[in-house]
Protein backbone atom coordinates (compact mmCIF):
# COMPACT_ATOMS: atom_id res chain seq x y z
CA UNK A 1 0.00 0.00 0.00
CA UNK A 2 1.04 3.58 -0.64
CA UNK A 3 1.00 6.23 2.10
CA UNK A 4 -0.15 9.76 1.48
CA UNK A 5 -2.08 12.75 2.77
CA UNK A 6 -5.69 13.79 2.22
CA UNK A 7 -5.62 17.11 0.38
CA UNK A 8 -9.42 17.53 0.11
CA UNK A 9 -12.45 15.57 1.36
CA UNK A 10 -16.16 16.26 0.99
CA UNK A 11 -17.95 14.18 3.66
CA UNK A 12 -21.38 14.86 2.14
CA UNK A 13 -20.35 13.28 -1.17
CA UNK A 14 -17.77 10.88 0.28
CA UNK A 15 -15.18 11.92 -2.28
CA UNK A 16 -11.83 13.62 -2.17
CA UNK A 17 -8.21 13.71 -3.26
CA UNK A 18 -5.11 12.14 -1.78
CA UNK A 19 -1.48 13.11 -2.45
CA UNK A 20 1.15 10.35 -2.26
CA UNK A 21 4.03 10.86 0.17
CA UNK A 22 6.48 10.94 -2.76
CA UNK A 23 5.34 13.01 -5.73
CA UNK A 24 3.08 15.81 -6.78
CA UNK A 25 0.25 13.71 -8.24
CA UNK A 26 -3.19 13.80 -6.67
CA UNK A 27 -5.51 10.83 -6.98
CA UNK A 28 -9.30 11.02 -6.58
CA UNK A 29 -11.04 8.61 -4.22
CA UNK A 30 -14.52 7.75 -3.06
CA UNK A 31 -15.56 6.27 0.29
CA UNK A 32 -18.87 4.70 1.20
CA UNK A 33 -20.28 6.91 4.00
CA UNK A 34 -20.44 4.00 6.48
CA UNK A 35 -16.91 2.75 5.74
CA UNK A 36 -15.07 5.00 8.19
CA UNK A 37 -15.12 8.20 10.17
CA UNK A 38 -14.94 11.35 8.04
CA UNK A 39 -11.47 12.20 6.81
CA UNK A 40 -9.95 15.63 7.24
CA UNK A 41 -7.42 17.43 5.04
CA UNK A 42 -3.98 16.56 6.39
CA UNK A 43 -4.93 13.06 7.59
CA UNK A 44 -2.35 10.40 6.76
CA UNK A 45 -3.85 7.49 4.82
CA UNK A 46 -2.83 4.25 3.10
CA UNK A 47 -4.25 3.38 -0.31
CA UNK A 48 -3.73 1.43 -3.50
CA UNK A 49 -3.53 3.09 -6.91
CA UNK A 50 -5.64 1.57 -9.67
CA UNK A 51 -6.51 2.48 -13.23
CA UNK A 52 -9.83 2.19 -14.97
CA UNK A 53 -12.18 3.80 -17.47
CA UNK A 54 -12.18 7.04 -15.50
CA UNK A 55 -8.38 7.10 -15.09
CA UNK A 56 -6.04 6.57 -12.16
CA UNK A 57 -7.65 6.61 -8.71
CA UNK A 58 -6.91 5.74 -5.09
CA UNK A 59 -8.80 2.71 -3.77
CA UNK A 60 -9.06 1.07 -0.36
CA UNK A 61 -8.30 4.39 1.33
CA UNK A 62 -7.97 4.09 5.09
CA UNK A 63 -6.67 6.37 7.82
CA UNK A 64 -3.33 5.43 9.37
CA UNK A 65 -3.53 5.39 13.13
CA UNK A 66 -0.57 6.71 15.08
CA UNK A 67 0.93 4.58 17.84
CA UNK A 68 1.56 7.51 20.18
Amino acid sequence: MTKGTVSHYNPRRGTGFVRPAHGEDRFPFSLHPASSAPLQPGDTVEFTVTGGKAGIAARQVRRVRSNS
